[in-house]
């Protein structure tokens, strides 16, 4: 082929290739900009808090297995559309020291539940319902005066929230949970303090 058809073809494929390139260059950044524009719009519509995020605090009663406990937990959970994730560490025990005491071979629970768990929520403007599920680790011992066995298992989360907001920042309601392990199942309810922003 003749040098000077070649260096031609060169020089039209170096030069269409910069006429693209900067063609896509010019498209790229016009839509970069009406997406910059479109989200300030947004978000000068949007409310500051537009992913709500709370914490419940509480404690009541419970049962391990068919055993009457007490128990107490924290629960995290943060808000998507209609949707929440939460995160939660609950304590079960059935620990009655004046009834150990007396009764020694009664066999003391003492479990720890850590789950993280997906919920539908409903809301108003003062307050919600959700239910959920999810899974998780149960921590569990068994105590005796005479020995003690620890385990660790799997579980199944479930929970129901339903919580009346007080203020801006705080709320009060009812947790209800249940663990489905291969140790000990445990059910309950706490009376919780709601804080958090939304």
């Amino acid at each position: 082929m003749n040098h000077r058809v070649f260096a031609g073809l060169l020089y039209g494929i170096l030069l269409f290739g910069t006429i693209d390139h900067l063609g896509v260059q010019i498209t790229y950044a016009k839509n970069m900009g009406d997406s910059l524009r479109t989200d300030t719009l947004k978000s000068q519509n949007t409310d500051h808090h537009h992913h709500p995020w709370w914490v419940n605090l509480g404690a009541g009663p419970a049962l391990v297995g068919t055993r009457f406990a007490m128990n107490g937990g924290m629960v995290y959970c943060y808000q998507f559309e209609r949707s929440f994730i939460s995160a939660r560490i609950l304590g079960v025990t059935n620990n009655k020291p004046t009834v150990q005491k007396i009764d020694q071979s009664t066999t003391i629970y003492k479990m720890a539940e850590y789950g993280i768990l997906y919920n539908p929520i409903w809301r108003t403007d003062y307050g919600f319902v959700s239910i959920g599920a999810g899974i998780g680790l149960v921590r569990a011992a068994y105590e005796t005066p005479f020995d003690i066995a620890t385990n660790t298992s799997l579980s199944l989360p479930m929970e129901v929230q339903w919580f009346w907001r007080i203020t801006t920042y705080a709320g009060i309601g009812m947790y209800t949970y249940a663990s489905l392990n291969f140790e000990k199942p445990f059910y309950g309810m706490m009376v919780c303090a709601q804080l958090g922003a939304w």
